[in-house]
């Protein structure tokens, strides 16, 4: 191993961060690529076991003499509380410290409800999730929803499209019951980074996920982190305009948006407007199956209006890879079979050369992942540990509860 100045990682957050990633699991290996001496790293883990983040392992092995003991860090010394809500369908999740899920839920919510209505259930739910469990195991809270939202408010931004949500701080409506930090993003976000974690971190570090379902929109990987822009707005793909649109309103306001075209919703339309009788994509699936040419032409004309997008994104982003997610994109293998050959056609031979496009590998899953990750993200980074730790001794000289995290500067809600 490498040995790094002491000074780079002096602190019992930083000592945590080599138990997680497995880069350094015994104290002789915290001392040998910290540069810290045997007393300090002895101080800096006795912090951790205190607080519960780490547990020592029965012996491990011997290199001659007596077995090192080897930390572990304690995914089970709390819990996160997870939401990643569509258009129709909404993932409810309790999970652990690892991204885990511990228990889950799918329900049936109509969020143009509004807050008042979408939030109490929510909160509801996460009680029902957690059991017996104690509220202070609970370490932090991740939401996606499908609305634009600026992210160091926590506020989403989503006139004419969720007018009821527009302009509400959510945070602090979830933190009056759950007083842990709350940490609010837009749905495609969170499924980006859920995907990203779990099939190609290490492989890919740029990507962009484009979720085609009731709605379209995307999330941007970038050199392994989600990019966002300024206020949070980066990868509104569903509203940039297309040739040939025929004048469709949008949701947003605008004409021929992307999302008013070739989106579930928008096939929806078009097939009944050519007296196809479908209720939802199952119906569109059914027809497609059968192979009726109307609705594969449909398709077809979705496909192609998509990949026109996505290629000028390829162009821009030049990522990786592309996944295509939502109900519409794992329904229709000749909607992603499409969008692939736009793609191929209209982007530049350098951004293609290596250019993967698939279908999601997680499906719905992704989101309750990602919106773990987001939580987990802050709450155990270096300077976090190292704030609960020192108000924790400042307090009572130990962190209270089954959780290390459960005395987390709240002030960290408001900077996400």
């Amino acid at each position: 191993m490498a040995r790094r100045s002491a000074a780079a990682l002096a602190t019992s957050g930083e000592v945590l961060r080599l138990i997680r990633t497995g880069e350094a699991v015994t104290r002789a290996e915290i001392g040998r690529v910290t540069g810290l001496s045997r007393p300090a790293v002895a101080l800096r883990v006795t912090e951790l076991l205190d607080s519960n983040l780490v547990v020592e392992d029965t012996e491990g092995p011997s290199t001659g003499g007596r077995p090192p003991a080897r930390l572990r860090f304690n995914a089970s010394g709390g819990v996160v509380l997870v939401a990643s809500l569509g258009a129709s369908r909404t993932q409810i999740a309790v999970c652990d410290l690892a991204g885990e899920v511990v228990e889950r839920s799918e329900i049936a919510i109509d969020v143009e409800e509004g807050p008042d209505v979408v939030l109490p259930l929510l909160m509801d739910t996460w009680e029902k999730l957690l059991g017996g469990r104690p509220v202070s195991d609970v370490c932090g809270v991740g939401m996606g929803v499908p609305a634009t939202v600026e992210f160091a408010a926590g506020r989403t931004e989503s006139a004419r499209v969720m007018a009821s949500w527009t302009g509400v701080v959510i945070p602090p409506v979830i933190a009056a019951r759950f007083p842990v930090p709350v940490f609010l993003d837009n749905d495609v976000n969170v499924i980006a980074i859920g995907e990203h974690h779990v099939v190609y971190a290490g492989e890919a570090d740029d990507l962009l996920f484009v979720k085609v379902s009731t709605r379209i929109g995307s999330g941007v990987i970038a050199g392994g982190r989600i990019l966002r822009g300024a206020l949070g707005a980066a990868g509104e793909i569903g509203h940039i305009p297309v040739r040939d649109g025929g004048g469709v309103l949008c949701r947003c306001g605008t004409l021929d948006c992307l999302d008013s075209v070739a989106s579930g919703t928008a096939i929806l339309r078009d097939l009944r407007a050519r007296g196809k009788d479908v209720a939802g994509i199952a119906d569109v699936v059914a027809l497609v199956r059968a192979g009726d040419a109307e609705t594969m032409a449909v398709i077809r004309e979705a496909a192609r209006r998509l990949g026109e997008v996505v290629a000028s994104a390829v162009n821009l982003l030049n990522p990786a890879v592309v996944v295509l997610g939502g109900d519409v994109a794992e329904a229709f293998q000749p909607l992603v079979s499409g969008v692939r050959e736009v793609v191929y056609r209209r982007s530049t031979a350098l951004a293609t050369r290596n250019l993967r496009i698939e279908r999601s590998r997680l499906g719905p899953g992704a989101g309750i992942t990602g919106c773990a990750l987001m939580v987990l993200d802050h709450i155990l980074a270096p300077e976090a540990v190292d704030a609960a730790i020192a108000r924790a001794a400042g307090a009572s000289g130990g962190l209270p509860g089954s959780s290390g995290l459960g005395v987390l500067d709240k002030t960290v809600q408001g900077a996400f």
